[in-house]
């Protein structure tokens, strides 16, 4: 007998989503004059698409946002070297996430937008496509979508799970609810034991050898790749100079850069490269820039006669492709502000030494193993940061990063070969 809270939540989710049906394009049609939908491919929010199922097995995966997409690149790669004749369905739900993940698209992988989580949407969705496993990535699970292929015994699982505290209380409440959804899920592997724990008050006791730490499928993304890159004119400019690259950047941790750069002497500062987390500051940045007496360049206004610049904004989209194979140097945006960090592996992968500051919340584990690693330094005060990229060698740091990496992707080929089994 199901519990009243419980039908009490499933009544107010079944309400959301009859009011998502009943205004699904007015709601779609405003997030156009936003430029918040594809002017195309909008009605994939729909369900509805001109693209064709492959013959074959399926593996559906989704996750929300540009970040926890690119990381599902590495286990799409991995699964393929074991069943190279698999296809794969990507979803997500953002525009940058689909361009970005247009110009690194694994083998035999296609990509769409996640339906409304509305009853027609989801019926058109999963007819057309007849996933064979779903996989569900880090914290963008659609309850309605999850039900559904449970009843259609189609095999779910949870992978790249995260939930802090924070997220924990805010479900706690709602637990009969939450209890009801992961019960769906054959396997669910979180990236630390402090999300395994929380995921484990939330469900039933006798599922909780469900649940296992994996770490994250970040490390085991292969290397991003652009359709642009760095103009001659500025690979002749900076020949010969160390490059500095501050990724996915904010405010304060663009002042921290900054102004350390202005206590180098010009012989021994490096280049600064300033990849925005959120491009359309670029121009606020230069402002920075220009205050502090660097000479400063926007990427997306570059002209061919441009004189050598201090700073470099790199303000398009796949940007860390363009910059990340030339960089000496990578400072993690996020760690010198409350946002609590970004990704660390991105510039790993392409052997930059990384650096970052105390606050990495986000990525928690990941920053505690680099650092007990010997494969990332922490940097707290201005000058330590001009000592580091003056006079330190950060040749070991690097290899010890690469050990890491390595044994990271490991873990990442254990986890898709159970994945696997619940194919067959």
């Amino acid at each position: 007998m199901r519990k009243p809270t419980l039908i009490f939540w499933q009544i107010f989710y079944y309400l959301i989503q009859l009011a998502l049906h009943i205004f699904a394009d007015k709601i779609l049609k405003m997030r156009l004059r936003a430029q918040k939908e594809h002017p195309k491919r909008w009605r994939e929010r729909l369900g509805e698409t001109n693209q064709v199922r492959p013959t074959g097995e399926l593996i559906w995966l989704h996750a929300v946002g540009l970040g926890e997409v690119m990381a599902l690149r590495g286990l799409i790669d991995i699964i393929l070297q074991n069943k190279p004749d698999i296809n794969f369905l990507v979803t997500s739900g953002t525009l940058q996430s689909a361009e970005l993940f247009s110009q690194n698209l694994p083998t035999n992988t296609t990509h769409q937008f996640i339906p409304l989580d509305v009853h027609k949407f989801r019926q058109n969705f999963l007819s057309r496509w007849k996933p064979n496993l779903v996989i569900w990535s880090e914290q963008e699970i659609w309850p309605g979508f999850v039900k559904d292929c449970a009843r259609l015994k189609i095999p779910q699982v949870w992978i790249n799970a995260r939930m802090a505290d924070k997220a924990y209380n805010s479900r706690k409440w709602l637990k009969p609810f939450f209890e009801d959804i992961y019960a769906n899920f054959k396997l669910i592997s979180a990236q630390d034991e402090k999300t395994a724990q929380n995921i484990s008050k939330l469900i039933k006791p006798h599922l909780k050898k469900r649940v296992r730490v994996d770490g994250s499928l970040k490390p085991a993304a292969p290397r991003l790749k652009s359709k642009q890159s760095i103009p001659p004119q500025i690979i002749s400019v900076t020949e010969g100079k160390k490059i500095l690259t501050l990724v996915s950047s904010h405010q304060e941790d663009e002042k921290f850069v900054i102004h350390s750069l202005q206590k180098i002497s010009k012989k021994l500062r490096p280049i600064l490269v300033i990849i925005p987390r959120h491009i359309e500051r670029a121009e606020t940045i230069r402002d920075q820039c220009i205050k502090a007496g660097l000479k400063c360049t926007i990427l997306s206004e570059f002209r061919e006669t441009a004189r050598r610049s201090d700073v470099y904004i790199a303000n398009q989209i796949g940007a860390p492709a363009i910059w990340l194979p030339f960089t000496h140097l990578a400072v993690i945006g996020g760690t010198y502000c409350d946002i609590n960090g970004h990704n660390p592996w991105e510039p790993i992968q392409f052997g930059a030494a990384v650096l970052h500051g105390s606050k990495t919340a986000n990525f928690s584990e990941d920053f505690k193993e680099l650092l007990i690693s010997g494969s990332s330094t922490e940097v707290l005060e201005r000058d330590d940061l001009v000592r580091m990229i003056t006079q330190t060698n950060f040749d070991k740091q690097v290899r010890n990063a690469r050990s890491l990496l390595q044994r990271k992707i490991k873990a990442v080929k254990d986890l898709s070969n159970d994945i696997l089994l619940l194919l067959n």
